[in-house]
């Protein structure tokens, strides 16, 4: 399946490739308004105490907010924003590493607060009847809460407001970033490939929020980095790249006005990055957000500590009646030839005797009252006792 464009006029026997050519044309105009450009030292000083904010804290701070997008089941737009917003807020002012928590929480804050607005602006200024996370904003307090940074609320919203007035965002404006690029090119290659054929998006989506948590996305232009991690992704499927015409891929490297060297340096870039990913069963994540659980008083209360809780449970013996508790003594601890042998006759004095019948008082008094004018036997019920005569 085949379709001719023709790049320079943007006209297509398709009538959606004309108006993805004019947004593409408007994405690239805009490109370098939006575009971050980082500075940031690979690793701090070790002379004292740094005062500069290195890539390794930079990329943490990123991974922070991409588990509040999680947490807040965000889309895409709101993570990559936030990222554009803090590093381009960072390429112009110089911060100090104790104030890079409360930028990137802003930073992400103000993104969730222009991606709302855009949306309400989108549906003509109402809100979907179904309600949703997606169209609630995050309380500043719940996420210092969450990402647990040393700043309060007042911090958050004194920061945004410098954020805001320092990148000069407006509120209707969506900023255009890679997110914005590989959008527009999937949509035209959806025009060319088969759907079955089609890469998805949403996987796309996932692995630029993973790129652009690492500091070197900064040094390529948002079309350059969207459609390496597209060539990249194309590469891993042969049968779509027989498939699809290579004139279309052509035609999009020369309207992005990609060389050849800077994309096979952002190709090497994006395998570098995504290669602890792929294998990651085989190797630990470079990241991990360590979280502290605070818990209350009344809380600790009612916890159990197991880690010094050991049940001893006694050993039950087989051979041991129902409801007979195991005493121990002193004689059971001794060796065996210091107990002392117990006579037969000590052993049946001490067995308990069934209760006597009939039969045993009968006995009884035949052999030891029988010489007894007076017979006791009628007390016993032995025999009647017989009236006697005057």
């Amino acid at each position: 399946m085949e379709v001719q464009m023709d790049v320079a006029v943007g006209k297509s026997s398709c009538p959606d490739v004309s108006s993805l050519m004019q947004s593409l044309q408007q994405a690239l105009a805009l490109e370098a308004k939006f575009q971050p450009k980082l500075q940031l030292p690979s690793a701090a000083s070790t002379t004292g105490e740094s005062s500069e904010i290195t890539c390794a804290m930079r990329d943490g701070a990123a991974h922070v907010l991409r588990c509040l997008k999680v947490w807040y089941d965000l889309p895409s737009a709101v993570l990559l924003d936030a990222l554009n917003l803090m590093d381009r807020f960072m390429s112009r002012m110089k911060a100090r590493p104790k104030h890079l928590s409360c930028i990137a929480i802003s930073s992400f804050h103000l993104a969730a607060c222009q991606w709302v607005e855009r949306v309400k602006q989108n549906n003509g200024g109402e809100t979907s009847s179904i309600p949703g996370p997606l169209q609630v904003v995050p309380e500043p307090q719940d996420l210092v809460t969450i990402s647990q940074c040393k700043c309060t609320a007042g911090d958050i919203n004194r920061m945004e407001k410098i954020v805001e007035a320092k990148l000069a965002c407006l509120p209707q404006e969506e900023p255009v970033t890679t997110l914005t690029f590989l959008n527009l090119y999937h949509a035209l290659l959806s025009t060319t490939l088969p759907a079955a054929l089609q890469p998805d998006l949403l996987i796309l989506s996932c692995k630029l929020e993973t790129i652009c948590c690492d500091a070197n996305y900064a040094a390529f232009p948002s079309s350059v980095l969207a459609f390496a991690l597209l060539f990249v992704e194309m590469k891993c499927h042969q049968t779509a790249i027989e498939v699809i015409s290579r004139d279309v891929l052509l035609e999009l490297q020369r309207l992005a006005q990609v060389k050849d060297d800077m994309l096979n340096e952002c190709v090497r870039m994006v395998s570098s990055v995504m290669a602890p990913y792929d294998g990651y069963a085989q190797s630990n994540p470079s990241h991990r957000q360590r979280l502290t659980w605070k818990l209350s008083r009344r809380t600790l209360k009612q916890l159990r500590p197991t880690e010094k809780l050991v049940s001893v449970l006694p050993t039950i013996e087989e051979n041991r009646q129902f409801g007979q508790v195991q005493k121990r003594s002193r004689r059971s601890r001794l060796s065996p030839h210091k107990i002392r042998p117990v006579s037969p006759g000590a052993v049946l004095s001490s067995l308990p005797l069934p209760f006597p019948t009939k039969e045993d008082l009968t006995s009884f008094f035949d052999n030891f009252v029988a010489a007894s004018p007076y017979s006791f036997r009628f007390l016993y019920g032995l025999e009647e006792e017989s009236p006697s005569t005057a």
